[in-house]
């Protein structure tokens, strides 16, 4: 089974300046570590989360053995392709698996997780705040031979959030052009937060070498419930 994150009491509120789909990983033989990645053992990063840029916060969330171990269940699990709906929309679609594919109930302990450590510090930063329900979130596939980078785009979400898996590539950086930063200097595991419309463009820049994978979370509006919520 799959896991990956980190207690709230390692995350203290500090400032340091819908498809349901059943589970394919089984229908091959689970190794131990997608076992436990499932089950949602030892997921959790400690730290503190940052302020980085202008309304942009880092903010500790899963363990690198996890988030290697996520990137292996999705490649058992395969599939990965643009959302139909980005491609009709020509909204930057990417070569992406939503996590329901892997199982259901790892997308759950997400849910649960996310809104346990996650939301108290979007509530604090973005006060007042009123957070909708969790989007599914997706994992994203960069290659030269395949989709290499991510166009300049705004997303249909209230705050996004985004998370490198690994850090074995070259290029790939997730770019804002407005705050002048980009995410070269953060650790695999970390979600990248920032608000998704008019004022945080952003883009991924070519993959030169090697795959790059990064998972992406979308928190809707209160007053806009999304066709593809974790929990309906």
């Amino acid at each position: 089974m799959l896991a990956c994150t980190a207690p709230a009491e390692a995350l203290p509120i500090e400032r340091h300046n819908g498809e349901r789909r059943t589970s394919r990983v089984h229908a091959v033989s689970v190794p131990l570590s997608i076992q436990r990645l499932i089950a949602y053992e030892n997921a959790e990063a400690g730290g503190y989360w940052c302020e980085v840029a202008p309304d942009i916060v880092t903010i500790p969330f899963w363990r690198a053995r996890f988030c290697r171990t996520l990137i292996e269940a999705a490649e058992t699990v395969g599939g990965f392709q643009p959302y139909g709906r980005d491609v009709l929309d020509n909204s930057a679609p990417g070569q992406e698996l939503r996590i329901d594919r892997i199982d259901r109930s790892f997308a759950e302990h997400f849910e649960a997780d996310f809104r346990r450590r996650i939301l108290p510090i979007v509530r604090t930063h973005w006060w007042p705040l009123k957070a909708g329900k969790i989007r599914m979130p997706f994992v994203l596939r960069y290659s030269p031979d395949a989709q290499a980078s991510l166009d300049p785009h705004h997303e249909a979400a209230m705050v996004s959030f985004a998370m490198m898996l690994n850090a074995d590539y070259r290029g790939g950086l997730l770019t804002f052009p407005r705050q002048h930063w980009d995410s070269h200097a953060v650790a695999v595991g970390t979600l990248v937060a920032f608000p998704s419309r008019v004022s945080h463009v952003h883009w991924v820049t070519p993959v030169t070498e090697g795959t790059r994978y990064a998972m992406t979370v979308w928190l809707a509006p209160s007053d806009h419930p999304p066709t593809d919520a974790i929990v309906p």
